[in-house]
């Protein structure tokens, strides 16, 4: 791991992700595979059908066409839940490593900022560890401006170089010394064009996250008005009815809250219930209603797992698409961790390596080469 690049990569807050459910049998109503149901955290309601009043009694187009969209909606409704599950087990997987990591990278800018004031180093070695004190502590301050220390470091860095010491280098021949300090600079110039690469990458991530933000809060807002207005008290005359759906609507408002469109779809399904245990006896203008409800529920269920994934998939550091495997979602946040792990690991070498010296002198030689740490 070279001191230049990737730092933006671990520092960009991520929301928490999950795991898509495998595609299923194709959905007649949607158009969109239907996802297969793989088991889950939830025990969420079997699907509502209209049964056939008698064997010879075939179902109408209008009832057979609610059957179909009830079952993609059950379905789906499973896809958003696991997809839930699989976003609170990566958060809670990698979640404390990035917080961990991101520690580790303010304790090594910090080790960059005093070994760059070390008299025993030649002046290009000490502009090489400045320029990447100043580097990587602006990256962090992009994140979380409110660090004082780390806007020190970048104040005292962009200011002026460490200032040479009066004793005379005597590990570098002048001539040397002239090379090696255009080698750091080219070497300070090749990592500048890196981070601010880097810094366009995580300025890309960031829009993806807020654009899928706001998505979700657009679906959300969107199901709860017509919650809302179907539950409003004032329009039901019936009081036993009308406590019924006070209480109802004091739960979508928790939902609401909470963001919780998947809470908020089982209480539109909720306050449709007691006319929907009658389904087979509906008139078709009623029936109708209900096959708009369920159209509406499955058109925000499919953009919720779509969103969901797109957050997994930008988080897990995977390439956009869709229809991720589970298996492969599980996979993606084992190597995750793993790979954290590993950039703890290097980071917290490297910080203690730069209290020795002549440790710090080979390191900084390796950078110049193009090596690893």
């Amino acid at each position: 791991m070279g001191w230049g690049g990737g730092i933006h990569a671990h520092i960009v807050a991520t929301a928490p992700l999950g795991g898509n459910a495998p595609i299923g049998r194709p959905s007649p109503e949607s158009g969109q595979d239907a996802p297969a149901y793989h088991g889950g955290p939830m025990n969420l309601p079997r699907a509502v059908r209209i049964q056939p009043g008698a064997a010879e009694s075939p179902l109408t187009e209008a009832q057979a066409r609610f059957n179909a969209l009830a079952t993609d909606v059950a379905q789906w409704r499973t896809a958003v839940a696991e997809w839930q599950d699989r976003l609170d087990r990566f958060d809670t997987a990698v979640g404390p490593l990035r917080r961990e990591l991101q520690d580790a990278w303010r304790e090594w800018v910090l080790a960059l900022d005093a070994a760059s004031l070390q008299p025993a180093l030649s002046r290009a070695e000490r502009e090489q560890l400045g320029d990447a004190a100043r580097e990587a502590a602006q990256a962090l301050l992009e994140a979380d401006g409110n660090d004082a220390a780390l806007a020190a470091v970048l104040q005292r860095h962009e200011a002026a170089p460490a200032p040479a010491p009066a004793d005379v280098d005597t590990d570098t021949p002048p001539d040397a010394a002239s090379a090696t300090d255009w080698e750091a600079r080219a070497e300070a110039a090749a990592a500048q064009r890196e981070q601010r690469a880097a810094s366009r990458r995580a300025e890309k991530l960031r829009q993806r996250q807020s654009h899928a933000a706001r998505e979700v809060s657009q679906s959300v807002r969107d199901v709860y008005r017509k919650l809302a207005s179907a539950l409003h008290p004032d329009r039901e005359p019936d009081a036993q009815q009308r406590e019924r759906k006070t209480a109802l609507m004091q739960r979508a408002n928790q939902a609401y809250e909470a963001g919780n469109l998947l809470a908020l779809l089982e209480l539109q399904v909720a306050a449709e219930e007691v006319e929907m245990a009658h389904l087979a006896s509906l008139d078709e203008r009623r029936l109708r209603h209900y096959i708009t409800v369920l159209q509406e529920q499955l058109d925000s269920l499919q953009a919720e797992t779509r969103r969901l994934e797109a957050t997994f998939r930008a988080a897990a550091g995977a390439a956009p698409g869709s229809g991720l495997q589970a298996r492969k979602a599980d996979r993606l946040i084992t190597a995750e961790g793993q790979r954290l792990r590993e950039d703890l690991r290097l980071l917290r070498g490297q910080a203690r390596l730069l209290g020795d010296v002549e440790a710090t002198k080979e390191w900084l030689r390796q950078q110049r080469k193009g090596g690893f740490g």
